[in-house]
């Protein structure tokens, strides 16, 4: 044997067993390898469908939420579209109401003609009555007293200053602060002018000054009460009585414009005032009035002018409620100059006074029925004047000056 083969052949048994010890190793580290890729795809397993499932929860949740919110937007634009409709139609409707109850209340049921015919054939018949011109005596009345005082003395006399006449002299009375009138005002005044031209008819304006010389000088008794008064429209409203007491005539505001001259239609032997067209505060309003010469109508008047100088509101204590409450506890006739002829209602002149009269007009007027059928200003058929109703006497915000 070859000294070298023993040692060759250890070497082959130790590669031999290293080769096997190698291949068992890597054997036992594929199974271990394949056993542990195995058991972790088994541990991954259930990861997969709980996270889809998790996933499709959300996106479910969300599709709830999205419609839960789109259908409340869908609710809310429905409910303002029946809104929205619902109002449109009440506005449609209160619109046609409106128009139907201007219709109705702006109609003259009674034909102006024919009741400016018959005014005029009543103002005629009148006329032959004779009148019982006593002063009522009341000794509680200190108009009264002063003025039956103011007659015995004038009686006296040889030219009487208080002597009734039955007549309405032909002077025409506007008042205003001063002598200078406003432009707006011009345009009326001038129609005065004209359709009742001097020298036939006297035009005498009466400013705040003149008006309390008259009260100062005529009517002294009276002065305290004038001077009393917080505002001003008071004094203008109390001086045009005392006016037509002492000189008669006709009285208009400046914002009256006549149509025509209708002296003929006015009654000779007492005191007339234009029929108020409207169906709240008044009967009669004082815008517009004529007298004779110290008709004893107006002391009963003074009276209650006296007796109503505490009010508050201008109606009672010197407008057109004062005029209502003289007519009742006067027994000397009155006459009430038909609203048909001489006073309709001014609808549409929204630039001409404020706005909470235009309200008042315009709105008020056609939510409720008027039995008074006077009618508004869409024709002249026998339209003798037109007040304009600026009310003048109140400021922009409705503040009685």
């Amino acid at each position: 044997m070859p000294p070298n083969s023993t040692t060759d052949f250890g070497l082959k048994q130790r590669k031999s067993s290293s080769t096997i010890s190698l291949n068992s190793l890597s054997l036992s580290l594929s199974l271990s390898s394949s056993k542990e890729f195995d058991g972790n795809q088994n541990a991954e397993k259930p990861l997969l469908p709980s996270f889809t499932t998790k996933s499709l929860q959300y996106i479910n949740n969300k599709r709830r939420t999205k419609s839960k919110t789109s259908l409340l937007i869908w609710m809310l634009v429905q409910l303002l579209k029946i809104a929205a409709g619902a109002f449109i139609l009440s506005v449609i409707f209160f619109l046609l109401f409106l128009s139907v109850m201007s219709l109705y209340n702006g109609r003259t049921v009674r034909d102006p003609c024919m009741v400016a015919e018959t005014s005029k054939q009543q103002i005629v018949q009148s006329a032959f009555i004779q009148r019982d011109i006593t002063i009522q005596t009341d000794p509680t009345s200190q108009a009264a007293i002063a003025i039956a005082e103011a007659n015995k003395l004038s009686s006296s006399s040889s030219s009487p200053s208080y002597e009734y006449d039955a007549v309405v002299p032909k002077i025409i009375h506007q008042q205003w602060k001063t002598n200078t009138v406003p432009v707006k005002f011009m345009k009326w005044r001038k129609k005065w002018l004209t359709l009742y031209p001097e020298p036939e008819y006297t035009h005498m304006l009466w400013t705040d000054k003149n008006g309390r010389e008259l009260i100062e000088m005529q009517y002294p008794w009276f002065l305290e009460t004038y001077d009393s008064y917080e505002h001003n429209i008071n004094r203008a409203d109390a001086a045009r009585y005392f006016i037509l007491h002492h000189y008669g005539g006709i009285y208009a505001d400046l914002d009256y414009e006549p149509q025509s001259n209708f002296y003929e239609y006015l009654p000779p032997n007492q005191v007339a005032m234009v029929e108020s067209p409207y169906y709240w505060n008044e009967k009669t309003q004082n815008c517009l009035m004529s007298s004779p010469k110290n008709d004893p109508f107006w002391v009963d008047l003074f009276t209650v002018l006296i007796k109503n100088s505490k009010k508050d509101e201008v109606l009672e204590a010197t407008g057109p409620i004062l005029l209502d409450e003289a007519m009742e506890y006067s027994v000397h006739p009155s006459y009430i100059l038909p609203c048909e002829n001489f006073q309709r209602v001014p609808l549409g002149e929204y630039d001409q006074t404020l706005w909470t009269t235009v309200y008042d007009r315009e709105i008020m007027f056609r939510l409720k029925p008027i039995s008074k059928n006077c009618g508004y200003y869409s024709n002249d058929q026998c339209h003798f004047g037109k007040h304009h109703n600026t009310v003048s006497y109140r400021t922009t915000s409705g503040r009685v000056l």
